[in-house]
């Protein structure tokens, strides 16, 4: 995986993302900027591995990412990168699915150099 500045540096350059959190799939924390986020890494490790099981008894093939919207219109979303969950929230009037090509070109930028 690409250095966790790089990947931080990508993520926050993004329009529309607020803050973000990057956790492994046990739950640790590897980095973030959230104010408050004791309980947003057993959330999105919580979501993201059980997003995992359930492809499976769904029928489906990959798990791209996974949004939750607050009452403000903000959303939270969380994409799998490897052993690694990473939570963005963003702004209530982004436009998701920029945000998610977006990342996509990243992940696909830092797992394709991997070794």
């Amino acid at each position: 995986m690409a250095k966790i500045n790089d990947l931080v540096n990508l993520v926050l350059q993004i329009e529309g993302v607020m803050n973000y959190i990057l956790v492994r799939e046990d739950g640790h924390t590897l980095s973030h900027n959230f104010e408050n986020f004791e309980a947003l890494p057993s959330i999105i490790t919580f979501s993201g591995l059980n997003s995992e099981v359930l492809k499976p008894i769904m029928g489906l093939t990959y798990f791209k990412y996974l949004s939750y919207t607050r009452e403000n219109n903000e959303k939270l979303l969380i994409f799998p990168l490897g052993k690694y969950f990473l939570g963005i929230l963003q702004h209530a009037e982004a436009y998701t699915p920029d945000i998610v090509d977006t990342m996509e070109k990243i992940i696909e930028s830092i797992t394709q150099k991997r070794p």
